[in-house]
C-alpha cells in the first residue's frame, strides 16, 4: 500500500512539473499575469487555495492583490474574479471566451456528466439547454403556479403540524413542487425520491474533499473496488448509483403514466412536444429522448438544493431581524389581508417583500462561488493576460458584500433596495450575479423567483418566526455560518415557527 501511495504522489508531482514548464514555455514575451499570492516548486499555490469558506479566503486575497488575482495548482491556472464591474466586463461582454466549463474528471467518474451545467460549451450543451430554457421562460412559467400552490400549502399545513420538522416539511414542499412540475408526479412524506435526492447532495460535499486525488489521478476509478484501500473508490460507485437515480428514475416514472396517456401535465411532456418539431419526428430517438432526459434531470438536480439552501437563510433573517419580519407582514396584511394567501398578482404592490427575496440572495449566496467558467482563449484584461484553458471563478459573495456596493453588507437590511416606497433601479439586483452571468446564466431562474415568493410570502403572512429556546425557555440567536460547498447551506439554522392566527380556516 505504501508502495502504491509513494508511486501515485511522484505521478502527481510529475504532472505538476510537466504542466509548470508548459506553462512557462507558453508564457515568455506576453503580458503577465494577474497577481496571486507566491507560489512554491511544484506545487504551486496548492497550500494556500482556502479550502474552508473559500469565497472568504479570496476576499482576503483580492484586498491584497486586486479584484482580478491568479493562482497556480499543480500546473493549473486559477484566475479568480472579486468585483462586479470585471465580472461583467469578462463574462458578460466577452460571454463567448468564457462560457465553457472546465473539464472535471470527477465529475465523469461520480455520474454528473448528464448535468449540463457542468457540461462544456458546444453542441450538446446547446441541445439541452435550448429545450430547457423553452419550458422555463418568463411567458412558461405561469403554467406551474398550480404545483407552486400545492408546495406552498403542503409547507404551512406541516409547519401548523409539527414546526420542529421545518427542514423535512422544507425539503418535502419544494420536492413536491419541482417533481410535480417537471414530471407530474406526486410525492408523499417520506417519499424515496427525497432520500436519493439527498444521498445524491451528499455527494457533492464528498467531492470537494476528495476531488483533487480524483481529478489528478483519475486512473485510480479503473482500479478494482474490491481491492484493499479502495474504500474511497467504492463510496465513488455508491454516489454514481445515487446521482444516476437522480436522473432516471423520475423520468422511467414518466414514461411509465405516459404509455397509460397520462403525464401530459408537466414540462417533460413539453419538452419532449418541443423535440418531436425539432426533429419533424414522432417517435424520437434514444439520443433524442437523451436531451428532454438530461434537461429535465438538471431541472431537478439544480431547483430543489439551491432553492432549500435560499430558503435556510430567509428564516434565520427573520429569527434575527424581528423588525424586518413585522415589516413586511404589515405590509401584507395591508395588501391582502386576512382571508387569503398572497398571489403572484399581488406582488407588483409588495415592494418590501420583494425588496427582502433580493436580499435573501445578496446576504448570504447560495453558490458563494458560482460554477467554474474555462477560457476558450488567450485573454487580454487591464494589462494582465489570461491565458487559454485557465478556470476562472466569480466570488460571488464578496460581490455582494461589497460595501460600496451595498454598505453595511452583513446586515440584513431589504431597505438597501427601496426608495420612496417602491424598489430602486439604481441598486444592483443580486440576481444579476448569483444567478450567473453571461451565455452561462441560469435558465431556470425565472421559475427559481416565482417560487421563493410563492413560499416566502406566505410563509410570513402566516407564521411568526423567532429564535430557538434553550431548556430554560431562554432565546438563542442562532450564528449564521454558510458551510464549505459549491451549494452552501447553513450548518445552524435553527428557530421557532408559530402560526400568526388560526390558520386551519385558511390553508
Amino acid at each position: 500500500m505504501e508502495t502504491l501511495l509513494g508511486l501515485l504522489v511522484f505521478l502527481l508531482l510529475l504532472s505538476a512539473v510537466l504542466r509548470l514548464c508548459k506553462a512557462i514555455v507558453a508564457g515568455n514575451g506576453r503580458l503577465p499575469l494577474p497577481p496571486g499570492p507566491p507560489t512554491f516548486p511544484f506545487v504551486g499555490n496548492l497550500f494556500v487555495i482556502p479550502r474552508t469558506a473559500p469565497w472568504a479566503g479570496y476576499r482576503d486575497m483580492s484586498k491584497k492583490y486586486g479584484n482580478l488575482i491568479c493562482l497556480h495548482a499543480l500546473g493549473r491556472t486559477v484566475v479568480v474574479i472579486g468585483d462586479v464591474q470585471t465580472a461583467m466586463d469578462l463574462l458578460e461582454k466577452r460571454s463567448v471566451n468564457y462560457a465553457d466549463r472546465p473539464e472535471l474528471k470527477v465529475v465523469q467518474l461520480t455520474g454528473w456528466d448528464w448535468n449540463f451545467v457542468f457540461a462544456g460549451y458546444g453542441q450538446w450543451w446547446r441541445e439541452r439547454r435550448r429545450v430547457f430554457w423553452q419550458c422555463f421562460r418568463p411567458d412558461a412559467i405561469g403554467n406551474y403556479r398550480e404545483r407552486q400552490g400545492n408546495g406552498v400549502r403542503r409547507l404551512l399545513s406541516g409547519l401548523l403540524a409539527s414546526p420542529e420538522k421545518l427542514s423535512e416539511h422544507l425539503r418535502y414542499s419544494l420536492t413536491a413542487i419541482v417533481l410535480g412540475s417537471v414530471y407530474g408526479m406526486e410525492v408523499v412524506e417520506e417519499d424515496p425520491h427525497i432520500a436519493t435526492f439527498e444521498k445524491g447532495f451528499e455527494s457533492v460535499e464528498f467531492l470537494i474533499s476528495n476531488s483533487s486525488l480524483l481529478e489528478y489521478l483519475p486512473a485510480i476509478g479503473r482500479v478494482p473496488t474490491w481491492l484493499p484501500g479502495a474504500g474511497l473508490l467504492r463510496r465513488v460507485a455508491e454516489i454514481r448509483q445515487a446521482v444516476l437515480s437522480i436522473r432516471n428514475t423520475p423520468w422511467d416514472h414518466w414514461k411509465e403514466v405516459s404509455r397509460t396517456g397520462d403525464g401530459q401535465d408537466c414540462i417533460v411532456h413539453s419538452m419532449m412536444e418541443l423535440l418531436s418539431h425539432s426533429y419533424d419526428e414522432v417517435n424520437l430517438t434514444s439520443a433524442q429522448e437523451d436531451v428532454a432526459r438530461d434537461a429535465a434531470g438538471t431541472a431537478y438536480a439544480a431547483a430543489v438544493d439551491t432553492q432549500f439552501a435560499t430558503l435556510q437563510r430567509f428564516f434565520v433573517a427573520m429569527s434575527l431581524y424581528p423588525d424586518v419580519q413585522m415589516r413586511a407582514q404589515a405590509e401584507l396584511i395591508r395588501v391582502v389581508g386576512h382571508d387569503r394567501m398572497p398571489e403572484e398578482e399581488d406582488r407588483d404592490r409588495l415592494p418590501y417583500v420583494n425588496a427582502l427575496i433580493k436580499e435573501t440572495l445578496r446576504w448570504y449566496p447560495a453558490l458563494p462561488m458560482g460554477v467554474a467558467r474555462r477560457a476558450l482563449a488567450d485573454d487580454e484584461y487591464n494589462g494582465y493576460r489570461i491565458p487559454k484553458g485557465a478556470t476562472v471563478m466569480v466570488n460571488a459573495w464578496a460581490i455582494m458584500h461589497d460595501d460600496k456596493v451595498y454598505p453595511d453588507p452583513e446586515r440584513f437590511s431589504p431597505e438597501r433596495f427601496l426608495k420612496e416606497g417602491a424598489l430602486d433601479p439604481e441598486v444592483m439586483d443580486p440576481a444579476s450575479i448569483v444567478f450567473g452571468i453571461g451565455r452561462r446564466i441560469c435558465p431556470g431562474r425565472y421559475f427559481a423567483d416565482t417560487t421563493m415568493f410563492a413560499l416566502i410570502a406566505s410563509v410570513l403572512h402566516s407564521f411568526e418566526i423567532s429564535p430557538r429556546l434553550d431548556d430554560d425557555g431562554r432565546p438563542v440567536a442562532t450564528r449564521p455560518h454558510a458551510a464549505t460547498g459549491i451549494i452552501s447551506r447553513f450548518e445552524d439554522w435553527h428557530c421557532t415557527v408559530k402560526p400568526r392566527s388560526s390558520l386551519e380556516t385558511e390553508i
